[in-house]
Parts: C-alpha cells; sequence; structure tokens
C-alpha cells in the first residue's frame, strides 16, 4: 500500500496504465489500493484499451511504420515504426517500438522501448473492481460514457467507494 498516501474524493488509472501491471496480481492490487485510497463516496474511473480481433490478428510481428513527423524544435525527421506480437494464452501483448531521429540525410540515432501490456476484458475488469470493493456505476465504451458495444476500443469504469 501507500501509507503516506491519503484519502480522495477521485482517483483514476489513466491511459491503459492498469494494462503496463505484469499479470493478474497486479493488476488485482492496483484496483484494491485505489478502493484504499478513496474517501468513502468517492469515485474511481479506470480506462482499458479493448483491441479488436482484427487488431489481435495484425500483431504477428510484423513492423508497421506509423508514421513521419519533424521535430518542431530541431527541424529533425522523427520515424516511428513498431511491431506487436499477441500471445493468445497469457493475453499479452508485447509492443516494441523503433523511433529514429536524423535531419534529412545525416546519422540517425535510434531508440527502442519495449511495452508488455496484460489486456483485460471489460467483464475480467468489472470483477477486479467488485472483488476490490468497488461498487460499478457503470461500464462505458468511450471517453464521452457512451454505452459499451461491440467495436469499442475501450472500456471505461466508473465506481464509488461505498459510504459505510
Amino acid at each position: 500500500g501507500l501509507p503516506t498516501a491519503g484519502s480522495f474524493a477521485l482517483a483514476f488509472i489513466a491511459l491503459n496504465s492498469l494494462l503496463l501491471l505484469p499479470g493478474r496480481s497486479g493488476q488485482r492490487e492496483a484496483l484494491r489500493a485505489l478502493h484504499r485510497h478513496l474517501a468513502p463516496g468517492g469515485v474511481a474511473v479506470v480506462d482499458v484499451w479493448q483491441p479488436t480481433a482484427d487488431d489481435l490478428a495484425r500483431y504477428d510481428g510484423r513492423l508497421l511504420l506509423d508514421g513521419v513527423r519533424v521535430d518542431p524544435e530541431s527541424g529533425r525527421l522523427v520515424t516511428k515504426t513498431s511491431s506487436a506480437v499477441h500471445d493468445a494464452s497469457s493475453q499479452i501483448v508485447t509492443l516494441t517500438t523503433i523511433y529514429e531521429e536524423a535531419a534529412q540525410g545525416a546519422a540517425t540515432v535510434r531508440w527502442v522501448r519495449t511495452d508488455r501490456l496484460r489486456l483485460l476484458s471489460a467483464d475480467e475488469l468489472v470483477g477486479m473492481a467488485e472483488d476490490a470493493g468497488l461498487v460499478v456505476e457503470e461500464l462505458a465504451g468511450g471517453y464521452d460514457l457512451e454505452p459499451l458495444a461491440p467495436g469499442c476500443d475501450r472500456a471505461v469504469l466508473v465506481a464509488r467507494r461505498g459510504v459505510s
């Protein structure tokens, strides 16, 4: 836990951060910590990416060009290329992103970032929240809190800590 963190009227785990935690146990513990640090009646919000079957089918290790842009400060070109691999048995997507930066025709500086995302279904997210002691008020399909439906690319959970 976070003994000196205090308690809050609003707490959130945003932008797929929950997916970066290793395994179900880490994800469950994050929701328990969220519950512990909410004041009675406090609101918790968690959003997680919901990839489609087509997304997952493309995650076979192929390299994709995500784009080229000009860095506004340096004027150098920044190229972003990525690869993703989905392991259905563990629900882990390994994302590798390669960034290359250089002035046109100059030597390139390259850096590589690798992230492992442990996917959660919307139903699994609700179950973890309820197991943590949260009362789920809404499960939406996006930040405008539209209803969750097939094809939504994220699940947004809004829950509350009980007042007792």
